[in-house]
């Protein structure tokens, strides 16, 4: 099977979960993603990137909130413009955003489309540097054995990864439903050195 036909397949059967089955193991890995921060034993305030689920992913909001009640600063990706992309070789950064003010983040609200540097206000929502962050929650489609993972086909997490500081947490979320026997991978696929699922 390809990547467009496993993609097509675990989506459906990621789909399909029943809504309150897909909230209980949300809550599962949220909670295992918190035990994992703090056992990591990183010093002071600690920075946390988390994404805004689409569709039938993983949830990391319940995360993301007990994070921000820990005082750790909690960031999302915001997708770039394509000139912004060009200048700086990345198609996404991530930007810290304050609890409760999610509601004014336009690149939450909207995670796929891009944004220019001037469509978000910086001082509202700055740009975390990538070596700042302790953890960078990654979201799948579907992942084995290996750690590897397919992703929606952008590339944008295997081009951001590398950026990150080598004690930088990275972990995939995903749901039991979404392991598969074996990923087709590329070059450029970046095996995850985590996946916590439920």
């Amino acid at each position: 099977m390809d990547k467009a036909e496993l993609r097509r397949a675990v989506i459906a059967r990621r789909d399909a979960i029943d809504l309150d089955v897909r909230a209980a193991k949300s809550a599962v890995v949220c909670a295992r993603l918190v035990e994992l921060l703090e056992s990591s034993g990183a010093a002071g305030q600690r920075t946390v990137a988390v994404y805004a689920a689409m569709g039938s992913e993983v949830n990391p909001a319940a995360f993301a909130a007990a994070a921000a009640k820990r005082g750790w600063r909690v960031a999302y990706p915001c997708m770039l413009s394509a000139t912004d992309a060009m200048a700086c070789g990345q198609c996404m950064c991530m930007r810290a955003v304050s609890a409760g003010d999610a509601s004014e983040a336009p690149f939450i609200a909207h995670p796929t489309r891009a944004f220019a540097a001037t469509d978000v206000d910086s001082d509202h929502f700055p740009i975390v540097p990538a070596a700042e962050l302790d953890m960078v929650v990654v979201p799948l489609v579907a992942f084995d054995r290996t750690g590897a993972r397919l992703g929606y086909g952008g590339g944008c997490y295997d081009r951001y990864l590398p950026m990150l500081s080598p004690a930088c947490q990275i972990v995939g979320i995903a749901f039991d439903e979404q392991r598969v026997d074996h990923v087709p991978t590329d070059a450029h696929d970046l095996p995850l050195p985590n996946i916590v699922s439920a």
